[in-house]
Parts: C-alpha cells; sequence; structure tokens
C-alpha cells in the first residue's frame, strides 16, 4: 500500500500559474478566481519513494463529487486546481502488479 501525500501549495512545490482556459474534470471552465487556487502534492510508495504515473482524482468533501483529475509526473508530483471556499481529498491510484492506491486527509483547501 502506497504512502500518499497531499500537500497544499505552501509545500515547497513549484508554484506554476495555470492557463486562462483551465477546465474541471467534467470539461466546464473555471470561474478566473479559482484559477489562482491549487492542491499540490506528491504520489510515494510505501517506502517513501516518489511514484510516478498515478491518477489523482480531487474530490470535494461536503459531496464526494469530483473537482478534477490529473496524472502525477515522472517524480510524483501533481496539481489540481481547487475552489478556496469547499475543502477537498484527493485518491490516488497506479494500475500494475500490484495495482496501487491511496488516499488523503479530506481537509485539503486550494492555496
Amino acid at each position: 500500500m502506497p504512502t500518499f501525500q497531499g500537500t497544499r501549495q505552501a509545500s515547497g512545490m513549484p508554484s506554476v500559474k495555470g492557463p486562462n482556459a483551465v477546465k474541471n474534470f467534467n470539461g466546464v471552465p473555471l470561474a478566473a478566481s479559482d484559477q489562482d487556487f491549487r492542491i499540490t502534492g506528491v504520489t510515494k510508495d510505501s517506502t517513501g519513494a516518489a511514484l510516478g504515473g498515478c491518477v489523482v482524482d480531487l474530490f470535494r468533501t461536503v459531496d464526494d463529487s469530483v473537482a478534477g483529475r490529473t496524472v502525477s509526473d515522472a517524480s510524483g508530483n501533481y496539481t489540481i486546481y481547487a475552489t478556496p471556499q469547499l475543502t477537498h481529498y484527493a485518491v490516488a491510484y497506479k494500475a500494475g502488479s500490484p495495482d496501487v492506491a491511496g488516499t488523503t486527509v479530506n481537509t485539503l483547501v486550494g492555496t
């Protein structure tokens, strides 16, 4: 079972400003203000080594609806745009032999 870190941008991850036409998981453009907020983290395996190529889904805590989806890069880094008015949690999954998965706490907010 991998460990899975979901952190706020203050974690030392580089800040990357999103393009003007960022869309959520359902293809709906986000409001300009939401594009300025993100949740960043690192997917890791059970030994703490970076685990790239994980599908990361972000959910709204209040109703478990999908807020966004991305794939972690080769170093395990991911960024998902998120509204700062709600709390979220992330679930990571990587198919393989064996499959691995993990989740964060449900109190993440876009910063």
